[in-house]
């Protein structure tokens, strides 16, 4: 089963370089155009929308969802890694050479990587079992998508640019559904 995922459009925070994580960061006017401007060219197969709980994704997914008009879901599984006590602190290089190399653990306060992929592919499974009569659009982050090709391909990803879409197979992810 093929799964699309979009990363949320351009928040004040990212365009600040601002770690973001859990905070409930709101698009900027540029992230509202990029997500309809992405609008129309989702594929038509798309029968359902999971997104992260987080503002910025759910704002992009009800602009995403204004030209698909199907279910919509928010789901916390789909949230941005929690960097705990870095959240709403300076993006600094080394922070981002972890969250981009895939080989983190931000601390007590935050998440490991293990942590992160149990609930995603806790989600995973789900949409899998949901969404069999067609294909499905994740709504979600910069180290979901991340994680989403690692898990697939095994290969960390660098950028993830705002917006932009990807496709996985998630019987690749997942193993063949039973």
């Amino acid at each position: 089963m093929k799964i699309y995922v979009i990363r949320h459009g351009l928040t004040e925070l990212n365009k600040k370089g601002v770690i973001n994580g859990h905070i409930h960061d709101n698009l900027a006017a540029e992230g509202i155009s990029q997500a309809k401007m992405a609008a129309p060219l989702m594929p038509k197969t798309i029968k359902h929308i999971y997104s992260s709980s987080l503002n910025r994704a759910k704002q992009t997914a009800e602009i995403l969802n204004e030209e698909l008009r199907v279910p919509l879901t928010l789901h916390d599984e789909l949230m941005e890694v929690n960097f705990g006590i870095l959240n709403g602190t300076p993006f600094l290089d080394e922070y981002k050479k972890k969250h981009k190399s895939q080989q983190y653990d931000w601390g007590p306060s935050g998440e490991s990587i293990e942590d992160v992929k149990k609930r995603v592919l806790k989600i995973l499974r789900q949409i899998r079992s949901e969404s069999s009569d067609g294909e499905a659009l994740m709504v979600a982050h910069g180290g979901i998508v991340r994680l989403m090709y690692l898990l697939q391909d095994g290969v960390a990803i660098d950028e993830i640019e705002n917006a932009s879409l990807h496709s996985f197979d998630l019987n690749k992810i997942l193993g063949p559904s039973k």
